[in-house]
């Protein structure tokens, strides 16, 4: 033996030494500057301009990229101050502009020709994204009209306690590429927000929340995948213009239909929506809700010429625990697999099962149900007595979660295990949580809304 390493042996040592080199290459600062300026657009503004001290190879790439503002900064900075920000920022960024977010600035009517100013930038021509979210604190007021010259290219528009414009769009309301629209607290006349809507046959997520302005709506829009409609939390005022007819018609996409638990609400009828997986909250609030061939009144269900065989989350709000409620709710979706319930006067009498027959068939407690979450929690009589109903006769339960309880203490947990009789549950393994006030968001935050399907 002459003492030298065998060929293969150097080859893997070669290798070891090649790869320990690669591994210490910039790679990412090679590709060309179309893709790194898709990056650093998809950054917040802070992280964006902070890639410009990396090296000297990146230096020009945030001004040139197309650019994301969002006025993150506003807990930092007085009002001048963030005003004076975002212009340098817009005057000295050479590059496109993709998503434009304002959540601190005010409305008035005084800063209306510097917002014009902005929206005129030839730099925003091509603008993809508008976020506004005014403060209530500073009133409605009318946004201007250049705020909505970007129709032709905008694909996410959320705006929020303000007033759109009712002219200057320069003769079309039509957004082609519109697929995420969220209109909250806002003032639109019904022509104009239906010329919108319409005109906009791209939208998958739509967002209508305590508008005022109008009081019908008729939409078709096949590709449709989440509808959110709420009104006002509280009984509207004389002569208040808000929504009271919502039809959908033809809704082959639609996953999700996300009403909001309120006193009032329109009446709500779509047809089509095969799809449907997510549905809630069911209420008295609205006074009918029809889904193809599914009617309720006042959360009743009055005709069930079909059950649901696609919905998996439901969300019902019940003034006070109504078991004989629920249940017949319950029979229209058999393969129901989670369930929320929120009390909206959890102070109420029990409402027990009435004239409902015990042996009659629950599909989903029997095959289904894993997941139940019961809002305000309290341990009274009524909550305790309606909470036992599902622990006794649900069978493939894995999680129940009592919400916005007033005590969480460890002998007030105890004594609730003890009185909803736990240990005696249908479902051997399902487990058993309490949370706190404050700390059990609301199905309609919880997930339902997720930024993927909606908002």
């Amino acid at each position: 033996m002459d003492g030298s390493v065998p060929r293969k042996r150097q080859a893997i040592r070669g290798g070891g030494g090649e790869a320990s080199a690669a591994e210490g290459l910039d790679l990412i600062s090679r590709l060309p500057d179309c893709i790194l300026g898709t990056i650093v657009s998809l950054l917040g503004t802070e992280d964006g301009a902070r890639t410009a001290v990396l090296s000297r190879r990146w230096r020009p790439v945030w001004r040139s990229a197309p650019l994301n503002l969002d006025d993150a900064l506003r807990f930092f900075y007085s009002y001048g101050e963030r005003i004076q920000v975002i212009s340098k920022i817009l005057a000295a960024h050479r590059g496109p502009t993709r998503r434009l977010a304002f959540r601190s600035l005010r409305p008035n009517s005084s800063d209306a020709s510097m917002y014009d100013a902005w929206f005129r930038l030839p730099q925003l021509d091509a603008l993809q994204e508008l976020v506004l979210h005014f403060p209530l604190v500073y009133g409605y007021h009318e946004l201007p009209a250049s705020a909505l010259r970007f129709a032709s290219s905008l694909r996410v528009l959320d705006v929020s306690y303000c007033n759109l414009p009712a002219a200057g769009w320069g003769g079309s309301s039509a957004f082609p590429c519109l697929t995420h629209l969220s209109l909250r607290k806002v003032g639109v006349s019904e022509e104009l927000l239906q010329g919108m809507i319409s005109n906009s046959p791209r939208i998958e997520a739509l967002m209508l929340d305590s508008n005022f302005g109008h009081r019908r709506l008729r939409l078709c829009l096949p590709r449709l995948r989440c509808l959110a409609v709420s009104v006002g939390w509280v009984q509207r005022r004389e002569g208040e213009i808000e929504l009271d007819d919502l039809v959908v018609e033809d809704a082959p996409s639609l996953e999700r239909l996300l009403l909001h638990h309120v006193t009032h609400g329109p009446s709500v009828r779509i047809t089509g929506a095969t799809k449907l997986n997510m549905l809630g909250y069911l209420g008295t609030g609205f006074p009918t809700i029809e889904i193809d061939k599914l009617i309720f009144k006042a959360m009743v269900p009055v005709k069930l010429a079909d059950r649901f065989l696609n919905v998996r989350i439901l969300a019902l709000d019940m003034p006070e625990p109504n078991l004989k409620l629920a249940i017949d709710c319950l029979k229209c979706f058999p393969c129901l697999e989670k369930l929320h319930i929120e009390f909206s006067q959890p102070w109420m009498d029990w409402e027990g099962a009435g004239l409902y027959d015990p042996l009659t068939p629950i599909e989903c407690l029997n095959r289904s149900l894993k997941t139940i979450e019961l809002q305000p929690y309290e341990g009274r009589i009524s909550h305790i007595e309606f909470a036992k109903f599902f622990i006794k006769r649900a069978k493939t339960l894995e999680r129940m979660k009592f919400g916005k309880c007033t005590w969480c203490a460890t002998k007030w947990i105890q004594d609730q295990h003890r009185k909803l009789d736990i240990e005696n549950r249908a479902s051997i393994g399902a487990q058993f949580s309490f949370e706190h006030q404050g700390d059990f968001l609301t199905f309609w935050l919880d997930g339902a809304l997720s930024e993927d399907v909606c908002f």
